[in-house]
């Protein structure tokens, strides 16, 4: 590459030679992180890179002052041209920046795994944790707790078996101490629990050749972090742990086996877990480990799949979620644990149980009559702080009916084997986050991919798991969400990826993992997924992995170039009491802040053409949010009908709301809304097309005028209905009193809405022969339902008296109604007359 930069360079092609040295140097700096070079080579690579950079500056400068002036014409200004040089992050050399970039986490480089190391002894099993004996180095030992603190805890080397074919381990084996890691024994316990069952080596760390490496070892363990294997340290894991200084009883995490073949009284510690646990202590930066789930860990042990299920949110599905557990888990294909809540005194029946605390689920099981589903969950946790109580104590076994385990528990933490998907693909990036004030949620990147099926006509099942990189694991604030939608130029639509529910709750977790699982429909050869990683209070640059899972018939493929808009626009606006109106259910939906969207036919269109626009509303995360977009005039629509709507972004979702859709030059009215009135924040829409457009806000209804609300109500007699029913002027009269000239409009709405009355409100003049309903001046029209009411249009009335008339069509209708008047005045009266 740097030669052929150098024949383009001689040859006076310095467009090439710049792009040529560029490339160059990229690669010679991927070189130079190469894990089996030699120290030599790396320098030597290092060089090359900076000689290459400062080819393509020099080519640079060169250009930039020898470039022609605009007078003069030219063969030689495409020679002093330079195109920009665009980077290519699905590259191997960026990606393997972006795992770099993950090695340092709490303030200390933890390498890859194939990056070298001292390895000697090696045990390992084939699936995830591996432990490895080095040559020993003196290292600094993890932070300890505070009740390890307070009991003066000295570190000593474990005294007993680390790995051993002939005491078996079972779950039950593994006591938690008084480390509030819970999260890291219940992972533990369940993998030995898979192991036992399918024999797939998830943890039991086999002895099979060597002898049991004496004292002065140190270990390695193969984590999954950051997007990568890593080991704890260059160094390894030594095998000291903390013990009582007196008691000479370890202060962490412990396993005890009894040899079926001995005494079954006689307890063997098993100290393989207790490094496991240290390793994980390590990564985490201490012993006083503010705390995890076991999905999360997990996935940094096996690299299984995590998946949380919020048993308390509205979209807990109880009998789908029981028969996807019951298969899988029997079948090999996940571990499955419970999680309490943060609520103190949970009780299950006579049991006190732990709050936000994790249990290890070992059996899943469902009577053959189908009568009875049972869950089998173990608690680690000895129920003491002192160390002897708890050296001494036994884990708990509770066998739970799975309908009394989901009033207990409130999260179920999933791990899926990943061989269950035939295809997958993964994408890293590394993205520097722009932080602003008021706008809280921020797209950290949008990536598409396109899914092409060997079978037509059917619809297919992929998982999307979003990953962030995390630089300070007791930092909390960090919110992540996943969004995805099929854009298809083709169908001239976008389709938003998730269940059609009014509301989609939960989208954002403060968890360094999101799972989204949906059914894909067939798709056209024109459409695409697009992904949107969003971070909420991101205050750092940011790594992040999208992997995609999918079936055998589906080819993944990321789209690599993705068009940008050549018009775009953002608005800032808030959301407050006055205007947030809620979804189209509430009578206020018409209050929502709305915006006059005008998109241009461009002048090489003889014909008009529709043109892909695209609407993003970001907002706080904790408030739900759509946007819509309705045809309109740009006049403010008080209440959308189907036909009217061109497309919303889906389900109301937190923090994020996004719509693409393939647009013709004209008129539309953009809506945003959110799910409940009264919820208010500052929030931004971006509007992105391939046509010109212009997006200005719609006034309120009534804005820059005075307003007044009456309320009043149809009972017995006062019910009147239409004119047509002879009794109309017995419905409630108002008497509008106009000292002045002024414009007036008046909306009738009922107290309590529905979408069957009927309404009409009209104004008279308050004159003798006014009973005639000819005489009006302005009237709402013919009667009409509308959820937000009926009004008259903007009248302009002069000074003197006049007579509102509320009515429903149908007489008896008995209800609560409210006149809302707008007026150019400020001294109108309005009274029951």
């Amino acid at each position: 590459m740097y030669t052929k930069a150098t024949k383009s360079e001689l040859a006076q092609d310095y467009d090439s030679a710049f792009h040529l040295y560029i490339k160059a140097a990229e690669l010679f700096l991927h070189l130079s992180r190469s894990t089996s070079a030699t120290e030599n080579d790396k320098s030597q690579w290092k060089k090359s890179a900076s000689r290459a950079l400062d080819r393509a500056e020099r080519i640079k400068q060169m250009t930039e002052k020898s470039r022609p002036s605009p007078t003069s014409a030219s063969q030689s200004e495409a020679a002093t041209k330079l195109t920009p040089v665009g980077v290519d992050y699905f590259s191997p050399e960026e990606q393997s920046y972006v795992l770099k970039k993950g090695s340092n986490i709490n303030g200390t480089v933890f390498p890859l795994w194939h990056e070298p190391g001292p390895s000697l002894w090696v045990f390992s099993n084939p699936c995830a944790l591996f432990i490895y004996a080095n040559i020993y180095h003196r290292q600094k030992q993890p932070r300890l707790s505070s009740l390890q603190t307070k009991f003066e805890a000295v570190w000593k080397h474990e005294v007993e078996d680390l790995l051993t074919n002939h005491h078996p381990t079972f779950p039950q084996d593994v006591s938690q101490s008084i480390v509030t890691d819970c999260s890291v024994c219940a992972s533990i316990s369940s993998c030995i629990e898979h192991d036992k069952r399918f024999g797939s080596n998830v943890t039991i760390l086999h002895n099979s050749t060597s002898t049991k490496p004496q004292s002065g070892r140190s270990y390695d363990l193969k984590l999954l972090f950051n997007g990568g294997w890593r080991r704890p340290l260059y160094i390894g894991i030594d095998g000291q742990l903390p013990y009582h200084p007196t008691l000479g009883i370890p202060l962490c995490l412990t396993c005890k086996s009894s040899d079926s073949t001995q005494d079954a009284t006689k307890k063997v510690t098993v100290s393989w877990p207790s490094i496991i646990e240290k390793g994980y202590m390590v990564l985490m930066g201490g012993y006083d480990f503010p705390g995890s789930n076991t999905a999360i860990d997990l996935h940094t042990f096996t690299g299984w799949i995590p998946e949380h299920i919020e048993i308390k949110s509205a979209n807990f599905e109880s009998e789908r979620t029981w028969s996807r557990i019951l298969w899988d888990f029997n079948n090999g294909n996940c571990m499955f644990t419970f999680g309490t809540g943060v609520k103190p005194g949970i009780q299950w029946r006579d049991r006190s149980l732990l709050s936000t605390h994790s249990y290890a689920v070992l059996d899943v099981r469902e009577d053959k009559n189908g009568n009875g589903r049972f869950i089998t969950v173990l608690d680690s946790w000895p129920n003491s702080e002192s160390p002897e109580i708890a050296l001494q104590e036994r884990p708990n076994l509770i066998e739970i009916p799975w309908l009394e385990a989901l009033d207990v528990f409130e999260g179920i933490y999933l791990n899926w084997d990943p061989q269950i998907w035939s295809s997958s693909l993964t994408y890293r990036a590394y993205v520097g986050v722009y932080v602003n004030n008021e706008i809280f949620s921020s797209t950290l990147y949008r990536s598409m991919w396109r899914a092409r099926t060997d079978k037509k006509g059917s619809l297919f099942m992929i998982w999307v798991l979003l990953t962030r990189h995390v630089n300070d694991t007791r930092k909390l604030g960090e919110f992540i969400a996943c969004k995805i939608q099929i854009e298809d130029d083709e169908a001239r639509c976008s389709v938003v990826c998730e269940k059609q529910k009014i509301s989609h709750k939960g989208a954002f977790t403060n968890s360094p993992h999101v799972l989204a699982r949906m059914h894909i429909p067939p798709l056209n050869q024109s459409a695409s997924l697009s992904i949107l990683a969003i971070c909420e209070n991101c205050t750092e640059d940011t790594g992040f992995d999208v992997t995609i899972y999918a079936p055998k018939q589906v080819r993944l493929t990321w789209v690599k170039d993705i068009p940008k808009f050549p018009f775009t626009k953002t608005l800032e606006d808030t959301l407050i009491s006055q205007n947030s109106g809620g979804n189209h259910t509430y009578p206020t939906f018409m209050i929502n802040p709305q915006y006059h969207l005008r998109l241009y036919p461009s002048n090489q269109d003889k014909m008009s053409t529709a043109k892909r626009t695209t609407l993003i509303v970001e907002i706080n995360k904790d408030v739900p949010i759509q946007v819509m977009i309705c045809w309109s005039q740009g006049e403010r629509v008080k209440e959308p009908a189907p036909k009217s709507v061109v497309a919303t972004s889906g389900s109301y979702a937190h923090g994020l709301a996004r719509l693409t859709e393939q647009l013709l030059p004209g008129d539309y009215s953009i809506i945003v809304s959110t799910f409940e009135p009264q919820q208010t924040g500052a929030f931004s829409l971006s509007v992105n097309s391939f046509a010109s457009f212009d997006v200005t806000p719609i006034p309120q209804e009534g804005a820059g005028m005075y307003r007044k609300t009456v309320k009043g109500m149809w009972d017995g007699s006062s019910a009147a209905g239409a004119p047509g029913f002879n009794r109309y002027f017995q419905n409630p009269i108002y008497e509008l009193n106009l000292p002045a000239y002024s414009q007036i409009l008046i909306r009738l709405q009922l107290l309590c809405p529905s979408s069957s009355t009927g309404l009409n409100v009209t104004i008279y003049p308050a004159m003798a022969d006014s009973t005639s309903k000819n005489h009006h001046v302005a009237t709402s029209g013919p009667y009409d339902d509308p959820i937000t009411g009926v009004a008259t249009p903007l009248t302009s009335l002069p000074k003197g008296r006049y007579w509102v008339v509320p009515s429903t069509y149908s007489p008896g209708t008995q209800s609560g109604f409210q006149l809302i008047v707008f007026s150019t005045l400020a001294s109108i009266e309005i009274t029951r007359r």
